[in-house]
């Protein structure tokens, strides 16, 4: 054990690597898993990090068999193969991998709990079985990896290994293959991404990685290329240029690195790409939702009981406005909303500049007709009425071929109203006229609309001892009131379907109803009863047609609030509407209220607060409602809770370990060859060279890898956003909702390519840093006699 703990120390540098590789990839699937789990998502947003961790394992499999060159080869020559080989070799690595296991299973659980509950409801178990299974796997592979990058030092002649002189290697036929199938597999992704209809498959959640490394391949390609073709060139412009451009072509110390810092930069653009496009969307849902800085749930109220409250509470219409949506989400074509269109201008104002609903908000206005619903207050109904003769008297033949005349009977009314909470009532008060004129007054209570009600509908019929009664029987309500409120002061028409129903009972055939039936008179209102048939009257409305904004696929037929059919006139087809996004019929409330029954149980009434709203008006709304105001922020935050946001969470999480990962391959690759670029300056000032040409080549080379890295994660990141964010499980969009946007934009690509070369620039730079100190030619004595 002395002998593995002294050779361990002796090596304690590409060790720690390992260790510190294992730790990172063990601690972000950790996270990014027990995060996925809490959050309900898809436990493969961590894939591109293990697909990045398992690139960047062989590298530091391979300096550990290289550091252990002289010792195989020596091992070797005494006669150890086998197993006993293999042993000899791995152990060291074994015990590596062990501890950062271990250790990234602590930092897993502690991250954990961070992540979650900063971003979820509540902290999330630290660990979990299938945490352990994914560590416990990728302890294994790592294992695997860096046996089969071990192995090519068992197959290298002894020559080989007991020289301590490193020259670079041809890139063998395995590894120009799997170059080849990393874009190979990116297409695939690409392709997969745009077909698939369901839930991504591993291949579309890997894709980020495999896009990035793919173009990180193309950059190394590149430097090469362009390198080797500058070289040549290069010889006549300085020899600083001329060293760089020769050591571009040959060493790999900074060059391979580039592709696992572009392949995590790609992660990082698609990932920032992805949060800013959740962001945008729940921030222009819940504009759509909600058209003002407060809301608050009115659904008690109903949607008339909900613009009357705003009516007592701000006259003036500058703070309040009522809104209701039925969401049919099951049923697109039936989605409708409502809003008080008078008020929207003075409430909701330039509340929707800047957003794709914009042009639909300034035509909200144009939906309000003047049309207002028929409101009394009264706690009794009181019916005068009389019986009239039918000048001159109409007779037909009736059942059994009697011969009938008119005259006068039993009859009721029936007032047809919905109170301030959104329920129907109806009050019934029956009289008795005769047909000589006299005048008759009866009156009910009716408690309900004591403090207000919306009268709907009026019906007149017999009683039910006289409904088959065949005598016309003519009525003139004198009076119908309910405190000051003369009911048949309004004009009255009646409904075709109760004419139709007389029309079609089989009991009266041939039965044609008087004409007129409905007549309107300075004195009252003038009813004709049809036989076993109330004679139903609504409202005359000046204007039947109900004004309507659309969107989508909805149905260009409105629905009061009651949910029968309206006549419309469509004022205009948009993409997107205030309330209903997508999908769904916008009308104004009074328009569609007149007449209407109650605001059905589906609808989601809300108070809507502006801006500046005063205090003591959100109090009262709070006080009438019973609820609660919510902020614009908390309905952002409930949307991005209900449709899946904290996927963005989870993949940033993703994005933020692969960034790690590569800044630990990028500094391992420095370290590994920092010594071989030492010797390599000593040796030219052996020839002549200063260090100040060496460090004109250093900022050389560095210049130029920055530039390929910021173009190759700015053209990666795009590629990725263009062709893979629209497959990944950002969010669940409802089907009415806005789109979510996930073209490309500027700052997510510019930002994580600017950090990526910044990371070139500072650990390239520092790599670079000539010192007379640690590049003195005497170096290269000191290392021949060692």
């Amino acid at each position: 054990m002395s002998r593995v703990l002294r050779g361990a120390w002796s090596r304690r540098g590409a060790l720690t690597t390992l260790v510190l590789m294992t730790l990172v990839v063990v601690g972000g699937a950790v996270v990014v898993l027990q995060f996925a789990a809490a959050a309900d998502t898809s436990p493969w947003l961590a894939a591109p990090l293990l697909l990045l961790g398992a690139v960047s394992v062989p590298s530091i499999g391979a300096e550990l068999a290289v550091a252990r060159r002289e010792e195989v080869g020596l091992a070797r020559l005494r006669g150890i193969h086998g197993a006993r080989l293999w042993r000899f070799l791995l152990v060291e690595p074994l015990l590596a991998i062990l501890v950062g296991t271990g250790l990234g299973l602590g930092v897993g659980a502690v991250g954990t709990v961070l992540a979650t509950s900063t971003w979820l409801d509540a902290a999330a178990a630290p660990l979990g079985t299938r945490a352990l299974l994914v560590a416990a796997a990728i302890a294994g592979a790592a294992l695997l990896i860096v046996a089969l990058a071990s192995g090519a030092a068992l197959r290298e002649p002894l020559g080989v290994q007991v020289s301590t002189r490193r020259r670079p290697r041809r890139a063998t036929t395995l590894a120009i293959f799997l170059s080849v199938l990393v874009f190979v597999g990116a297409g695939v992704a690409a392709y997969r991404s745009r077909a698939e209809s369901g839930e991504p498959d591993l291949v579309v959640l890997v894709g980020p990685a495999l896009v990035g490394l793919a173009l990180g391949q193309l950059a190394i390609w590149v430097v090469r290329l362009a390198a080797r073709g500058l070289t040549p060139a290069t010889e006549r412009r300085g020899l600083g240029a001329f060293l760089a451009a020769r050591r571009l072509a040959r060493a790999d110390d900074l060059v391979t690195p580039v592709r696992l810092v572009v392949a995590a930069a790609v992660v990082g653009a698609l990932a920032a790409s992805g949060a800013v496009a959740v962001s945008g969307w729940t921030d222009q849902q819940a504009a759509v939702e909600v058209p003002g800085a407060r809301t608050i749930d009115a659904s008690t109220l109903g949607a008339m009981g909900a613009a009357t409250l705003t009516e007592q509470l701000d006259p003036e219409g500058e703070h309040l406005i009522a809104t209701a949506v039925v969401p049919n989400e099951a049923r697109l074509t039936e989605r409708r909303a409502y809003v008080d269109a008078a008020r929207w201008d003075a409430v909701v104002g330039g509340f929707y500049d800047g957003t794709p609903v914009r042009a639909a908000s300034d035509a909200v206005d144009r939906l309000s007709t003047g049309t207002v619903p028929f409101q009394v207050a009264g706690d009794r109904l009181e019916v005068a009425a009389s019986g009239l003769r039918v000048p001159p008297p109409r007779t037909f033949i009736g059942q059994g071929g009697q011969q009938v005349t008119s005259g006068g009977g039993r009859a009721q009314l029936s007032l047809n109203y919905v109170t301030s909470t959104n329920t129907s009532g109806t009050a019934v008060v029956p009289f008795r006229v005769s047909a000589d004129g006299r005048p008759v007054t009866r009156s009910v209570r009716v408690g309900e609309c004591a403090d207000g009600c919306t009268v709907t509908s009026l019906s007149v019929g017999r009683d039910a001892a006289s409904s088959f009664d065949r005598r016309d029987f003519v009525v003139l309500l004198d009076r119908v009131r309910i405190g000051d409120t003369d009911v048949v002061a309004r004009p009255w028409v009646p409904d075709q379907a109760s004419v139709d129903a007389a029309l079609t009972n089989r009991f009266f055939p041939g039965y044609r109803p008087p004409d007129p039936l409905v007549v309107n008179r300075t004195d009252g209102l003038q009813v004709a009863l049809l036989p076993d048939t109330p004679v139903e009257l609504r409202l005359d409305l000046a204007d039947d047609q109900v004004p309507v904004l659309v969107a989508g696929a909805a149905t260009r037929q409105a629905l009061d609030l009651g949910g029968d059919e309206r006549s419309t006139d469509v004022l205009g087809v948009a993409q997107e509407l205030p309330l209903v996004g997508s999908v769904g019929v916008l009308a104004d409330i009074r328009t569609v209220a007149a007449g209407s029954g109650p605001t059905v149980p589906a609808a989601v009434v809300q108070v809507v607060a502006a801006t500046g709203t005063p205090p003591s008006v959100l109090d009262a709304v709070a006080d009438a409602t019973g609820s609660t105001w919510r902020t614009r922020g908390a309905v952002r935050s409930e949307l991005g809770d209900a449709h899946g946001g904290a996927q963005a969470v989870a993949y940033a999480l993703t994005a933020l370990a692969c960034a790690l990962v590569a800044l630990l391959a990028l500094g391992a690759g420095v370290a590994r060859h920092l010594r071989d670029y030492r010797r390599d300056v000593a040796s030219l000032r052996v020839l002549g060279i200063s260090t100040g040409t060496a460090r004109r080549a250093g900022r050389a080379e560095l210049a130029g890898l920055v530039a390929v890295v910021l173009v190759a994660v700015v053209a990666g990141g795009w590629l990725a956003v263009d062709l893979l964010l629209g497959g990944l499980p950002l969010l669940s969009v409802p089907p009415a909702a806005l789109p979510l946007d996930t073209s490309p934009r500027v700052v997510p690509l510019v930002l994580p390519a600017l950090v990526a070369a910044l990371a070139v620039l500072l650990v390239g730079g520092r790599a670079r840093a000539v010192r007379a100190s640690t590049t003195r030619p005497s170096l290269l004595r000191e290392e021949d006699a060692g």
